[in-house]
Order: C-alpha cells, then structure tokens, then sequence
C-alpha cells in the first residue's frame, strides 16, 4: 500500500473516530479522573475526581481503600492518555480564569476528549490501517486493503468502542501488532530479531497493564514465540526486557498506591466482597465455565459476534474451507487465528456470567475481530460477492447506528430500528445541547447533526481530493481480483 493512501486513510479515520466521540459514556471516567489526578495533582488518589459532579459511578468503578478513592481496574489505559493530556493540559492553564473556557463542565470534556482522541480513537483508526497494510502485501490489491480497513473500522463492533475510552481497542491493536511482528515484521520494516521480540514484549506487557482481555492473546503468542525460537530460547530474554518495562510501572503503581508492588484492585475488591468468588480472577477455571455465556457471544440478539457483525459467519468459512491453501496465509497463520478465536472463547465461558452484561456486542473478543475482517478481505470471492456485500452492508448498518445512537437498547434489531426511525446523529450533540447555554447562553435548539456532518465532508475531501485527482494512483476496480476460483486449491 502506497505511503500516502496509508496515512490518508489512517488520518480519515482517526477524524471520524473524533466526530463520533461520546463525552460521559458509561465506564469511561474511571480512566479520565485518574488521567486528571496524575497530570493536575501528581497523585494516585482520586478523591477530588471522585467527588465531582461530573463524575458518573458506573458499577462501582472506584474503590475506597484506607479511606481513599481509587481506580478499580488495571492503570495502562490512563498511562496512555497522561502524555497527551499533559501537553495540553500546560497551555490550558494558560488561559484566564474568568474565560468561559476554564469552567469545570469545558475543563472536564477537554480532559476527556484529549485522552480519547490519542487512545482509543487513534489506535482504533491505526488498527484499521494497519490491517489493511497486511492485506495488501499478501494481495497486492489496494481495494481489498481498503475493504477490510473499513470493515474493521466502521462494520464491526470496533467502530463503537473507538468513540470513547475503553480498553479492548488498545488490546486489539496490540494483539493485531504482534501477530504481525511474530509473522511477517517486514511490514513494520523490523529485520533483527532483537527488536522484533523487544517490541512484543514491550506491547505484551503493555497489554497486561491495560486488561486482562490479553491473556487469551499472551498465551497463543507465548506458544509461537517458544515455537520459533525453540533451537534458540535464550533469544526471548529481549522478549523478556521489552515485558518488564509495562510490568515494573504497573507495580510502582500498585505499591504508591496500596504499599505493595503485588496488591491490585482486582484483590482489594476480592478481600473487601462479601463473595470473593464471583470477584477474584483466580478463581477463574473449570468451576465457572458455562458453554451459555458462549452461545450468547456467538449467536445472540444482545451480545452476537455473528449477528452484529453478519459476515463473520462468511470469515469462518473462507477459514475452513481454504485451510490447506497457503497463497494467502501460511498453515502457522492459520492455526494462529483459530487458536486465537478459541482461546477468546474459552475466556468468555470461564467468566462469570455477571461481568457479562452487554453494552454493545461481544466487547470481551473484540481481539479477535481484526482477523474475522482479515479473513474476509482476503478470501472473498466473485462466487459470494453479492452475499458478501448484503453482509458487509447490514455489519455497516448496525455498528454505525449503534455508534451514532451512543445507547445500548440490549437488543441489535431494536438499535438498528431507533436508528432508522431518528436517523443520523453525533453523540457530541448530546453533550452541546446540556452545556452550551451555559457557556454561551446560546440556545441549542438549532443544532442539528448535519452541519457537523458537512464539516467532516469537507475535511475528508480536502484529505482525499489530491489522491483522486492523480490518476497514476487511482483506478477503478472492474471485478474483485483473481476472482475465480480465488484461493481454490
């Protein structure tokens, strides 16, 4: 893929991720507040944020230990964002006091805008771009590239989790990163081993201090790396160092903030519950699976991977049925990507079912979906192209609506059905039509989405405009290439 079409498509959708940014959304503050205390305040503790008015307790995102707040859950996410906060946060307190500018509710949303805008919103949009980069080395076919970087980011569940702070976005581009570095790091332009497994283990490590969503992902890629180097395991001492880094700053954060390196919350939580079992990961196991949290995240109208992302099912056949195939992914390729998948679905059913509620889709594999948009930009076929297309359209559907309606209905049919009934919208409005008297005494009823709409246009044709207008690089697609009897035996 040519330099420029990679940066301008990685640039158009970080814009939309940014246009499409939800302020407030349900679980995001537990990363802001502690972004806010550690830039503004040096401190660990939460306690000023906790108290604020704009701060909503999301199921007990917080827990109090020796009579202070803290974050309850794992701080790589909130590490991520305290830079880019930083930055802006020092010419923010530039600006006069008595400006509109400084007040609290303004102060609160740029925090939070900022911190989205350099995680999740850029490394949604980099994933997208960076599966679309490995399918054009395996392809050579620029409109395939594009189709599973679009499918990726705006026809699958990603689309919805790139608009606010969450952390299954940064472990699925770190997992879709070390796939690529474990198998094909020339696209990265990595040619010595010693960075390669440096890097994994820095984005392993990184990974571990973000959620626990990686260990599914740690394991299969520790079972490659050993694999790989088995006539040279001292290599992975690299592997190790690049770990340890993540590691050794998630426990000096654990010991500024309980006395102890190894203390996290998820045991804090566990000694302070009434049922230490339903909270304590290491209870994890055998005891607790339950094939129906499976069948949930696979086929059902709240969480389906399949019904909120049709053409799934289409990305698990390409899988079977051109195994033995290796134009296009190696045997090793392969069998990585269904490990992957089943080791997402041993995790699923090995959670207790009361973590489980949704918000939209399966968000606990999200991992695994840039390898089902993988499968199918690779293996789609003239013989499937009007399905696929139906498929990719309804994915589009569902995953756009659900992120522009920002409200979790429970149920796919009934989001797709609100959509179609209000039509588009951007959840910033939301936020704009509550705030904006206040901070302009300017009445929001004549906002509307659909200037917001025109701008983003506008900078989108100003991105893409040069690109099409020199034709040496741009040509129209007659039929999807090698269509047939593509990846036939």
């Amino acid at each position: 893929m040519h330099n420029s079409l990679f940066w301008r498509l990685l640039l158009s959708t970080w814009l939309v991720n940014l246009f499409h940014f939800r302020h407030l959304a349900a679980g995001s503050d537990r990363f802001i507040i502690l972004v806010m205390s550690l830039v503004e305040q040096g401190k660990i503790q939460l306690d000023t944020y906790y108290n604020s008015p704009f701060y909503k307790d999301y199921l007990g995102d917080v827990l109090i230990y020796q009579g202070h707040a803290y974050s309850n859950i794992n701080p790589g996410l909130s590490f991520l964002a305290v830079p880019a906060w930083g930055a802006v946060n020092f010419f923010y307190q530039q600006i006069p006091l008595s400006s509109g500018l400084r007040q609290e509710n303004v102060h609160y949303f740029l925090a939070h805008f900022v911190s989205f805008a350099f995680t999740t919103g850029l490394l949604g949009a980099l994933t997208g771009c960076l599966l679309g980069l490995f399918i054009y080395r395996r392809t050579q076919d620029r409109w395939r590239a594009i189709l599973g970087s679009l499918l990726y980011s705006f026809g699958s569940i990603a689309f919805f989790f790139s608009t606010r702070l969450n952390q299954n976005i940064p472990i699925a581009f770190i997992g879709f990163c070390v796939f690529i570095l474990i198998f094909d790091p020339k696209i990265l332009k990595i040619e010595r081993d010693s960075i390669k497994l440096f890097l994994i283990g820095f984005l392993l490590g990184l990974g571990i201090i973000i959620d626990v969503t990686i260990m599914p992902f740690l394991g299969v890629a520790l079972l490659f790396l050993l694999w790989q180097y088995r006539k040279s395991i001292l290599s992975l001492n690299y592997f190790i160092l690049g770990a340890a880094f993540p590691i050794l700053a998630q426990g000096l954060y654990h010991y500024l903030a309980f006395g102890n390196p190894f203390l996290s919350p998820s045991i804090i939580l566990a000694q302070q519950s009434t049922n230490s079992q339903a909270t304590n990961p290491v209870t994890l196991g055998l005891k607790t699976f339950n094939l129906k949290s499976i069948l949930e995240y696979l086929f059902s109208y709240k969480t389906g991977l399949f019904i909120y992302m049709p053409y799934s099912l289409l990305s698990v056949w390409y899988m079977v049925r051109f195994w033995r195939n290796e134009r296009r992914l190696i045997e090793f390729e392969k069998r990585a990507i269904a490990l992957i998948f089943l080791s997402y679905l041993l995790f699923i059913a090995i959670i207790p079912s009361t973590y489980l509620y949704p918000l939209f889709g399966p968000r606990y594999i999200l991992p695994i979906v840039p390898f089902i948009c993988l499968l199918f930009a690779l293996y789609l076929r003239q013989q499937e192209l009007q399905l696929g297309i139906i498929l990719a359209a309804l994915g589009f559907l569902i995953n756009i609506g659900g992120t522009q309606l920002g409200n979790d209905t429970g149920n796919v049919f009934l989001t797709v059905a609100t959509y179609l009934v209000k039509g588009p919208w951007l959840p910033a409005l939301d936020w704009l039509k509550v705030e904006l008297p206040e901070i302009t005494g300017y009445s929001p009823e004549f906002m509307s989405p659909y200037g917001l709409f025109f701008l983003l246009f506008i900078c989108l044709l100003a991105i893409w405009m040069p690109y099409f207008l020199n034709r040496t690089q741009f040509s129209l697609p007659k039929r999807i290439s090698g269509s047939r009897g593509e990846g036939e035996e």
